[in-house]
């Protein structure tokens, strides 16, 4: 993959603009279950969620929901925040603090495992 860097210098009153290009590494995501990937997707279209709102939108038993969150916990790609209105509960979102393109590269790959799951 290829990454074009460009730089702007002026000179004698004349705009100069350089493309550099330099390689870039792909970057390597975890191997994630298809389970939370949809996760992923759903966090990313309806943000802060419960575990019973997760399990209601994507139609997966609960076990499989909790070893979803399980396994996004351990990536670092979700946050959990205290439920005030009822400690017994959590609210999940996806973590800030990644990197947008680290977390739209999860989102994106979430989104096509979906589309192609529909098509089929």
């Amino acid at each position: 993959m290829l990454s074009s860097v460009i730089k702007y210098t002026k000179q004698n009153n004349v705009q100069q603009i350089t493309l550099f290009s330099k390689k870039v590494k792909k970057m390597k995501l975890p191997k994630l279950p298809k389970s939370s990937k949809r996760l992923v997707a759903v966090l990313s279209e309806k943000g802060q969620l419960t575990q019973k709102e997760l399990i209601d939108a994507v139609g997966m038993p609960a076990k499989t929901v909790r070893y979803a969150l399980k396994r996004l916990n351990e990536a670092k790609l979700i946050v959990s925040i205290p439920n005030l209105a009822d400690m017994r509960s959590m609210f999940y979102s996806l973590n800030p603090d990644v990197g947008a393109s680290y977390l739209d590269a999860h989102i994106s790959q979430a989104k096509e495992l979906i589309a192609k799951e529909t098509s089929s």
